[in-house]
């Protein structure tokens, strides 16, 4: 019974966490997100300023163009459905059965799926990319990912570097040069520093909802409670660096996980519902490990404590495990 105390709290977690967000969130937030990524590929200046800005960058209208096909709320059940299949297809090849189905209960999916958010997609992809054998696959997967939403894979590429995956690297350079190509010629050069203008009044909104609770990186929280957020980013990118560095040891659903982690230290701009892709490889330790390390995994499971929530997943990971041999160079 005292090894069951971890996935106890973890349960209790998510159904208090759970129903605490969907009070909060419903119906007001219901699609909030996604209507922002549905109106932003039907408009001719997707960047325009607005009270609900559109700041992914250029190459994510790609992976949104699809959203035109389809009305505003049939197209949210899609893409709801979407987001749960890949996650759940991709999570079970990685982490297996128990995590995934703990993983799908966490409080960061309602967080991300009522407002519509990218967050589960991104996971998945994310997950697919470690789940294959196919280094070209991975890179492929990975550079996909850096162009859908960089916050989770900023630093995947220091981890190929230190990894010494060079195929998987190149492969990745290639598909973001190659999606950022296609994205110049469909929507022309000025798409890009029209992004970079919408970057600075999005920030202005985001100063001004008060994001403390949500804030998971440690710009993000700087923004949200009024402090300058240049000091805390450096800090945050000091540790991914640090992380992906120690990263070589790992193996693939730790270092899944792991890229998460670091990207989302190293992010300006990060909020709870990015921590969904940490939940797998937390619901694991819990139900696998001893109580210290999986209590510590709650914490983070629980998406709650802000970068506090990243500082407890990459205490759980064992960096020197004998278990965990370095990849071969390709």
């Amino acid at each position: 019974m005292r090894d069951r105390w971890p996935l106890l709290l973890a349960l209790w977690i998510a159904i208090s966490s759970g129903a605490a967000i969907i009070a909060i969130f419903w119906p007001d937030a219901l699609a909030a997100d996604f209507r922002v990524f549905w109106t932003a590929v039907r408009d001719p200046n997707p960047y325009a300023p607005s009270a609900e800005p559109f700041a992914y960058p250029p190459t994510a209208l790609l992976w949104f163009s699809p959203l035109r096909l389809v009305a505003q709320w049939p197209a949210f059940l899609v893409w709801t459905a979407v987001s749960i299949a890949a996650f759940l297809l991709a999570g079970l090849r990685l982490y297996g059965r128990g995590a995934t189905a703990l993983a799908l209960i966490s409080p960061a999916v309602p967080v991300g799926l009522i407002p519509g958010q990218t967050s589960l997609l991104a996971s998945a992809m994310l997950f697919a990319a470690f789940a294959s054998d196919c280094r070209l696959c991975r890179g492929v997967l990975l550079g996909a990912l850096l162009t859908f939403k960089p916050q989770l894979a900023v630093m995947a590429p220091l981890f190929l570097i230190v990894r010494r995956d060079w195929t998987s690297l190149t492969a990745a350079s290639g598909a973001v040069l190659a999606l950022t190509l296609i994205t110049t010629v469909m929507f022309g050069m000025h798409v890009w520093p029209d992004w970079l203008n919408a970057i600075a009044s999005f920030r202005e909104v985001v100063a001004h909802r008060g994001l403390s609770m949500s804030a998971v990186s440690p710009a993000t929280f700087a923004t949200s409670i009024g402090l300058p957020s240049l000091p805390l980013l450096l800090l945050g990118c000091a540790a991914g660096v640090l992380i992906a560095v120690k990263s070589r040891p790992l193996q693939p659903p730790e270092c899944a996980a792991m890229i998460a982690t670091a990207s989302l230290f190293a992010s300006p701009y990060a909020l709870r519902y990015d921590m969904v892709a940490l939940a797998p490889a937390m619901a694991a330790v819990i139900l696998s490990q001893g109580t210290r390390k999986a209590l510590l995994a709650c914490v983070a499971y629980s998406a709650t404590f802000g970068p506090l929530s990243l500082a407890a997943a990459t205490c759980v990971v064992d960096w020197r495990s004998s278990r965990a041999q370095p990849v071969q160079p390709s």
